[in-house]
């Protein structure tokens, strides 16, 4: 069934509009307001708005104007989703807070921009479902509080600065990721910038890793772009700091590491009774995706449980996927 979107625009619509709308459908079905009189103006728009899944607002090179600001702030309170086509010319930075997402174009070859409509055509349908899924804010409220979910951020980064209270509180550390050169790329500080404190200044704390073991290291690198052996080599050097801060630290077995025969599927960093999760892309580094805090709740139905059982304490326990040899040929053990 198509998608059923109130097209907010200039009035009278523009040849571009027109030819917009016509790149939306199948899957879209636009409609355009043509009934644009006096009197109760407001209430049949924001009839015509409720009946619709969505919004889309298109803003030609001609600009805005207050009928498209109004339709805005009408779906906004409707709890429609609001999507946006404009000119690169127009300064949309009044309505870009409401946006789902938007495509920007940049000539009167709107052909160019044939793709970017297909994917905003996937966007719309999904920001849709999920609404509908969702149900009302308060039921959503209720579904995140009983799996314990703290918070969903954009990245890996935004994530862990608000994870960092939680990092210098708890005791207990165990980490999931290929290397440990997440911290670096994904964070921006040197691991050992934040594990050497950590095991110097509280003779309580006790710091695990599970790493990816070399042999399977590289399955990602083609994927990531990234240069062959590259991965390997950050095994190899993840080794050699985390031996390094060892005999730095004088911690002897509070900080431990071991390789797993697999790519992790989830960076994850857990912190007493809380974790930080981060999931791997097949096409991209994990931490340029979507990062969520989440707290023990003590079900072991809940996603810190799931995780701390399955993503890290049965892979740290299994002696057959599970090795303290790093996959170099021949490596020493580092327990």
């Amino acid at each position: 069934m198509a998608i059923k979107a109130f097209i907010s625009c200039r009035f009278p619509p523009s040849d571009t509009v027109n030819t917009l709308c016509n790149m939306l459908a199948p899957e879209i079905s636009a409609y355009v307001s043509k009934d644009v009189k006096p009197g109760s103006l407001p209430q049949r728009l924001k009839e015509k708005i409720a009946a619709r899944d969505c919004l889309i607002v298109i803003i030609t090179e001609e600009g805005s104007s207050a009928f498209v600001q109004n339709e805005v702030g009408m779906a906004f309170a409707l709890n429609k989703p609001i999507f946006a086509i404009y000119h690169k010319s127009v300064d949309v930075a009044g309505i870009q807070p409401f946006l789902s997402t938007f495509i920007q174009y940049s000539s009167d070859d709107l052909s160019a921009i044939a793709g970017e409509i297909g994917s905003l055509k996937v966007a719309a349908s999904a920001e849709i479902a999920s609404r509908e899924i969702a149900g009302a804010p308060e039921e959503l409220l209720e579904n995140l509080s009983t799996n314990g979910v703290q918070g969903i951020y954009p990245d890996r980064a935004t994530a862990f600065r608000v994870f960092t209270r939680l990092w210098d509180r708890e005791h207990d550390i165990r980490i999931v990721g290929s290397t440990i050169e997440g911290f670096k790329r994904g964070i921006g500080l040197e691991a050992r910038d934040l594990i050497i404190p950590k095991l110097e200044g509280d003779d309580k704390s006790r710091v695990r890793i599970l790493l990816t073991h070399a042999s399977v290291a590289g399955q990602r690198e083609r994927a990531e772009k990234e240069p062959e052996g590259y991965i390997v080599a950050q095994v190899r050097a993840t080794t050699e700091m985390l031996e390094e801060m060892r005999k730095r630290s004088e911690c002897g077995d509070r900080l431990q590491w071991k390789y797993f025969q697999g790519a992790p599927t989830c960076f994850m960093i857990i912190a007493g009774s809380f974790m930080l999760l981060n999931p791997y892309l097949y096409m991209q580094a994990a931490y340029f995706n979507f990062s969520m805090i989440v707290k023990d709740t003590e079900s072991a139905f809940d996603v810190y449980n799931h995780y701390r059982e399955y993503h890290f304490q049965r892979a740290w326990d299994s002696n057959i996927l599970t090795s303290e040899d790093p996959g170099f040929g021949g490596g020493a053990a580092h327990q």
